[in-house]
């Protein structure tokens, strides 16, 4: 994982640009299942579906926590201001 934070005059970042797993990984993860596809033909849907995770999380370990629910909260001007990411 790469990453690149600026932080303002307060001590506070004002911005981020972060290259993760997915970003870095996502055309070998394409080619894989294109290849893989062929012999997934007559499995259980729950087989494919099993065997498709197994091949993301071999490339990508972040991808499993990055479907989680996050939920922030950030307070500005005495006013809550509320960020809900999914």
């Amino acid at each position: 994982m790469l990453f690149k934070y600026q932080v303002g005059s307060l001590g506070r970042v004002v911005s981020a640009d972060c290259v993760i797993p997915t970003n870095q990984n996502h055309a070998n993860i394409q080619k894989k299942m294109e290849a893989l596809t062929p012999r997934l033909s007559g499995l259980p849907e729950s087989e494919i579906e099993r065997l498709l995770s197994m091949l993301v999380r071999a490339y990508d370990p972040c991808i499993s926590c990055s479907t989680h629910l996050l939920e922030t909260e950030q307070r500005k001007a005495e006013r809550p201001v509320r960020f809900i990411r999914t």
